[in-house]
């Protein structure tokens, strides 16, 4: 019987069945003349046995083509059926295989494109959030996650409202607003705490297949251009209100100049006094407003000598320290010995020291002392400047490199520019090197600078 029902295979299906039943019966009639009712009896019988054969043969190519299909979509999509049983069962397993291989092919696709979007989304320094309507987060790139301060896993995306991950109002006002709305919102959040700024622009996106909204939020760092645009504004301020009063002193001299008769020689030779001091700090404030320039732009250029920290030391002290016989302070030098000759722009590093060891000598009152140290750290020479003078609030410490910065508090000389420790840490940083300060209130401050070997 299974040879008969495999001769049957050429055949459509839907004559299999028909054969099967009719050649048994046509055969029984046929032998009717001679069996009688037997031949009947066993061509039905031979015809129930095959149509149940055939059943169950096809049956089973069935329930594979079913498992199959099953497998493919769900557990292994790169499994295909195999080509077997008739032919509609063929063709039906032909079309599943074509199907899954082009399901298959759409999902590649989709997979490379989706990490060729990812690779772009994480190579990008602006933040990328994409949110719902119901404020749930369904993408966040590196950038945002860093920018926001926390972290996110894939599979969590749909899951995870984005308030719960980031604390920010604004943002998550911004995101909802657009999301619902289809608007484009924008922000410019302050994170106070960690003193950073952030422009947020949320615009909406084609909603889901639910018919829920959607919003992308872009999010970009804005901290160091507001803060350059702080310091230029306080910039211009300050260089203004240092320019003004010799401006106004020399207006003054020359106006009563002009307009005295017959003033006598002395008078006369004090007001040219004013005007040429006037003069002299206007071009002292713009040489060191273009010596920070050129620092702070990398463009000026290093000469650098070998040299030895006492012989730089000496110098410094040399021609910044006080002068005539009863100085108002006392100069410590203290080297220690042995230590090795290094490359620096000798000039330019006696400017940074001189501008130290000055600011230390106003700072401290009479009968006070300096202390002007070097030693070796970690293939690094050290300088450091101590005194014994007022000190610095640790309010103000972190703003005493900046350009123009004058302690409001300081009872000393406040003829400066405020502009020396800012030439020094540029100088400094310029060699590679750094330059910290540390202070006690009414006991003295201590400067050091820290320069690499070699």
């Amino acid at each position: 019987m299974r040879d008969f029902c495999s001769v049957l295979d050429p055949l459509p299906l839907k004559w299999r069945f028909t054969t099967a039943t009719a050649v048994p019966l046509a055969a029984g009639l046929v032998l009717y003349p001679f069996l009688g009712f037997w031949s009947l009896a066993i061509g039905s019988l031979i015809s129930v046995v095959m149509v149940w054969m055939l059943g169950r043969r096809q049956t089973r190519y069935f329930l594979r083509t079913a498992v199959g299909i099953l497998r493919t979509r769900a557990i292994d999509r790169r499994h295909r059926l195999p080509i077997e049983g008739p032919q509609e069962q063929q063709r039906i397993s032909h079309a599943v295989n074509r199907l899954a291989d082009n399901v298959e092919q759409t999902l590649s696709e989709s997979r490379r494109n989706r990490r060729y979007h990812e690779t772009i989304l994480s190579g990008l320094n602006a933040g990328i959030l994409v949110v719902d309507a119901e404020g749930m987060l369904q993408y966040a790139n590196p950038a945002a996650s860093e920018m926001l301060g926390f972290e996110l896993d894939d599979a969590e995306y749909r899951l995870t409202p984005l308030a719960s991950k980031v604390g920010i109002f604004e943002i998550n006002e911004a995101v909802t607003i657009s999301a619902t709305t289809g608007e484009t919102v924008r922000r410019v959040v302050e994170i106070f705490d960690q003193l950073r700024h952030f422009e947020v622009v949320a615009r909406g996106l084609p909603p889901e297949d639910s018919g829920l909204g959607r919003s992308v939020a872009i999010i970009t760092e804005r901290t160091e251009e507001i803060r350059q645009g702080v310091a230029m504004r306080e910039f211009v301020a300050n260089a203004s209100h240092e320019l003004r009063t010799p401006i106004a002193s020399i207006q003054a001299s020359v106006e009563t100049l002009i307009l005295g008769e017959q003033l006598p020689p002395e008078t006369e030779e004090q007001f040219l006094d004013r005007i040429d001091d006037g003069a002299q700090r206007m071009a002292d404030l713009v040489s060191e407003l273009m010596d920070l320039t050129l620092l702070e732009t990398g463009r000026m250029a290093l000469q650098k000598t070998e040299v030895s920290p006492e012989d730089l030391i000496n110098a410094v002290v040399a021609s910044h320290g006080p002068v005539g016989d009863q100085p108002d302070h006392e100069i410590l030098i203290d080297v220690c010995r042995d230590l090795p000759d290094f490359l620096v722009d000798i000039p330019k590093i006696e400017r940074a020291l001189g501008n130290v060891l000055v600011n230390a000598q106003k700072f401290t009152s009479a009968g006070g002392s300096v202390k002007l140290s070097c030693r070796l750290d970690d293939r690094s020479v050290v300088f450091d400047v101590e005194d014994t003078g007022e000190g610095i609030d640790p309010e103000e410490l972190p703003h005493i490199f900046e350009r123009f910065y004058k302690s409001p508090r300081s009872t000393g000389d406040r003829s400066g520019f405020g502009l020396g420790l800012a030439i020094t840490k540029n100088i400094v940083e310029l060699h590679g090197g750094s330059v910290e300060a540390t202070s006690t209130l009414g006991e003295g401050s201590r400067f050091s600078i820290r320069l690499p070997i070699g």
